[in-house]
């Protein structure tokens, strides 16, 4: 049953540049290369989607995770600085998708930011950073908290680890 619950979701965001499937909420969505390649990032129940791809295109790369095992790391609540980041694990590459704004920015509308930063054992491969002004997401990742927090997870403040 798990193996057909992943297969359905990972079918699902096989559609076009983001927009998650119907039923799941967007976590961080961007494009990169002046709109020619997309990020999005979803949650749909207990699963959190990653697609990655050319505009337009089916994604390059799909992964669906439950909750439970996509690493979060969430505001601390210090800092100029409101950021998350959530990181998916895909053997022995981690793909850490990040959003963050500057809380004092001056002359104007705040800017979210975002990006993704591929890595392995420890050696980062890629940094890539949204274009700027494409960056979109509903309530950051507190649904992912949320979810997590219902599948039994609580994260440590103190240890800054979910457990």
């Amino acid at each position: 049953m798990r193996l057909f619950c992943i297969s359905a979701l990972i079918a699902c965001t096989a559609s076009g540049a983001l927009a998650c499937p119907n039923g799941a909420t967007q976590l961080v969505s961007c494009t990169f290369n002046d709109g020619s390649r997309y990020l999005e990032t979803c949650l749909l129940g207990s699963y959190a989607t990653y697609a990655f791809g050319h505009t337009d295109k089916r994604p390059d790369l799909r992964l669906a995770r439950p909750v439970t095992e996509v690493e979060m790391t969430p505001w601390p609540g210090v800092s100029r600085y409101i950021w998350e980041d959530m990181t998916f694990v895909n053997g022995a590459v981690r793909y850490k998708v990040y959003a963050n704004v500057d809380r004092l920015e001056q002359g104007g509308e705040l800017m979210l930011l975002g990006g993704v930063v591929v890595s392995q054992n420890d050696r980062t491969l890629a940094t890539l950073e949204c274009d700027v002004g494409s960056v979109e997401t509903q309530d950051w990742l507190q649904p992912l908290f949320t979810a997590k927090e219902g599948s039994g997870q609580y994260y440590s403040q103190e240890e800054r680890v979910w457990k």
